[in-house]
């Protein structure tokens, strides 16, 4: 069953991320859904982000596939974690007029201290863009909530 996944972070006066802070004047403004063990996200891609004419700068595609990753920790996971490890395979370019892209981030191996998330990025036809396998450094949740300002799993989605 699909359900939007809460912002908690949104109102406190810190938070910048690029990635999903809805106010950010230069930001990615990403909104996640999460299915089962599975988190999307649907992104309008903009020219102020090319590399090259009309192509989506692959710095902001890895950007993409590191933000989701996090947000697979934080609603599947029920943790907070650090990127250790991010490893991206551009399969074709990402044209500005493909857009919408899809993004889907799925959980591979997990143990105490690391999570594996397996990132893909295709573009409004179904075509492949770019898929990344994110490493993180997890915490337990004691050491997220204290550390790393984690509200809970229950902040982002209802179980």
């Amino acid at each position: 069953m699909e359900q939007r996944i809460r912002n908690p972070f949104v109102g406190i006066d810190e938070y910048r991320c690029f990635g999903c802070d809805p106010r950010s004047p230069i930001g990615l403004h990403l909104e996640f859904v999460k299915d089962g063990d599975t988190v999307t996200a649907v992104w309008e891609p903009r020219a102020d982000l090319e590399g090259y004419p009309g192509v989506i700068h692959g710095g902001i595609q890895a950007t993409l596939a590191d933000e989701i990753g996090g947000w697979f920790v934080y609603a599947v996971l029920g943790t907070a974690g650090v990127t250790r490890e991010l490893s991206v395979v551009y399969e074709r370019p990402a044209q500005l007029a493909d857009g919408p892209f899809t993004l889907t981030a799925t959980g591979g191996r997990r143990d105490e201290k690391l999570a594996v998330i397996e990132v893909a990025i295709d573009n409004a036809r179904g075509e492949r863009l770019c898929s990344a396998t994110c490493r993180y450094a997890i915490f337990s949740e004691a050491v997220a909530r204290k550390r790393l300002r984690f509200p809970g799993r229950e902040a982002f989605v209802d179980d």
